[in-house]
């Protein structure tokens, strides 16, 4: 069930009213009006009386039902992409709407009082979160999860318990996130929003995973995932030749999600149409990530990641070399999460397994939200191997100041940097520096032990655009991929441009 508005928001109506025992079994409309343009409402109803008295919501548009919460779901959404389970999504009609309420049980000579508060959220306005923030404790840290699966509710196939080919149950998936120990999962079905119900029932089972809503945009062009909203998007015409992305970008963008680009150095081809990012017009500052290593081609970790199919990682420097801030993520792109349980193999074919590889952020709480945000600060790494004990974290100074990942450092005229990679888990294996602007790549030495700080330091940063750090380990395999810290020759070498504590207030 979604958290209610914010109290400290007065609500758009407010109904109160009172009840006794000569109403048991009555029905009130406790009716309101939505005006034009809205796209969200949100209800949260407050029975205040002894044990006895009960009641029971449904609610309607002025044309049909939307559904029926009965005693126990009190506190509901209805937007035009998602509601909360037993109701109905879809276009909000302005008009008069009935929020009925039946008294199913009040003892003799009791007394209740009620109010029902309703919010809108109006087209143009901030978006407000409908999917339920999961259940789960944890405060600011680092989070590991999965930012790319499929289920049936698009192209996903498993076998049956009879060995059938079959689309693939999406409580599938969020058993493998969490026998994966995840901490979070994003289910991003192609250009649909049909499983986000099923995932906000599944969330009130799995509560130790926090399941972020998404969806692939998938496209001639290239496919991108939308994580953590659920607002609508007109896809319909995301397979036309001539037709530019950009203003399906500019409205994923505007969702407040976290929007990456997928495997964007995969060929497209009969076996992965529209695979590869291909939209020449693309404007890059609508875009939060990159996803920089797929499952389907972790095999290049092995070798040389910035060649063959799955050089995804040379797509995101030339792109961080032109400016932009993006965010390197990964994910499994898994679309059968049965396979390896059962003798039969899968009908897709090989498949990563859920959580590999794993994108691990830093974030201010373990909740879709904060991880959406953290996500977008880019204090991020990504496993190939979705470990559970690897960290890989960088920090660098000039001047006396001080930048994380995703954060920008001002050098002003400074000649050189120094920084620490802090890793965890990677004995044996060596941090290699990659610097931005350029082919310049420093190998530091093995890491001993298995929490260790390197300290270094970089000459000659004047033409450098950004630092990173990636993990290889003795036999050659990148193991970790890190992000930047931007350098900013231009900015106030006095004025403090890092971020500071993220989580501060």
């Amino acid at each position: 069930m979604p958290p209610p508005a914010p109290a400290a928001i007065a609500p758009d109506v407010r109904i109160d009213g009172a009840i006794g025992a000569d109403d048991r079994g009555s029905v009130r409309d406790l009716a309101f009006d939505v005006p034009a343009d809205v796209t969200q409402i949100r209800v949260t109803f407050t029975l205040n009386g002894p044990k006895g008295a009960q009641v029971t919501l449904g609610i309607a548009d002025p044309q049909r039902s939307r559904g029926w919460g009965g005693g126990v779901k009190k506190a509901f959404v209805i937007d035009e992409g998602f509601a909360t389970p037993s109701f109905l999504a879809g276009p909000i009609p302005a008009g008069r709407w009935h929020l009925t309420m039946t008294v199913a049980s009040i003892r003799a000579a009791d007394r209740a009082t009620y109010h029902a508060d309703i919010h809108f959220t109006r087209r143009g306005d901030r978006p407000v979160g409908a999917f339920p923030n999961a259940p789960v404790a944890g405060g600011p840290g680092w989070y590991r999860g999965d930012l790319h699966s499929h289920t049936g509710h698009s192209d996903a196939r498993c076998r049956s318990l009879s060995g059938r080919n079959i689309p693939c149950p999406l409580f599938l998936t969020t058993q493998a996130g969490t026998d994966a120990g995840l901490d979070f999962l994003a289910v991003t079905d192609h250009n649909v929003t049909s499983h986000f119900a099923e995932l906000a029932v599944a969330q009130e089972y799995f509560d130790t995973l926090v399941l972020l809503p998404g969806r692939e945009i998938t496209t001639r062009f290239g496919h991108a995932n939308l994580i953590g909203t659920t607002a609508v998007l007109d896809l319909s015409r995301a397979g036309e030749a001539g037709v530019s992305i950009n203003p399906i970008l500019k409205a994923a963008h505007a969702t407040g999600g976290f929007l990456s680009i997928n495997h964007p150095a995969t060929p497209t081809g009969e076996d992965c149409l529209g695979c590869g990012w291909v939209a020449s017009d693309t404007d890059y500052s609508l875009i939060d990530g990159v996803e920089v290593a797929n499952g389907d081609t972790i095999d290049d970790f092995r070798g040389d990641p910035y060649r063959a199919k799955g050089a995804h990682l040379r797509v995101w420097e030339r792109l961080l070399d032109r400016g932009y801030r993006l965010t390197g993520v990964g994910g499994s792109d898994n679309h059968d999460a049965v396979q390896g349980r059962q003798p039969q193999p899968s009908s897709i074919g090989r498949q990563s397994p859920v959580g590999i590889p794993a994108t691990i952020v830093h974030a201010c709480a373990r909740a879709g939200d904060a991880l959406v945000a953290g996500l977008k600060r880019g204090r991020v790494f990504v496993d190939i191997a979705g470990r559970r004990d690897r960290l890989l974290d960088l920090t660098l100074t000039a001047r006396g100041r001080r930048a994380a990942m995703g954060e920008v450092l001002a050098i002003g005229a400074a000649r050189d940097v120094r920084g620490t990679v802090h890793v965890r888990g990677v004995a044996g294996a060596h941090p290699v520096l990659r610097i931005g602007g350029s082919d310049r790549r420093i190998a530091l030495p093995p890491v001993a032990g298995d929490d260790a700080i390197v300290p270094f330091r970089v000459a000659d940063v004047r033409q450098a655009l950004w630092v990173r750090a990636d993990i290889v380990d003795a036999a050659g395999a990148t193991i970790l991929v890190g992000n930047p810290v931007y350098l900013d020759r231009g900015a106030d070498p006095d004025a403090d441009r890092s971020r500071g504590d993220e989580c501060a207030g």
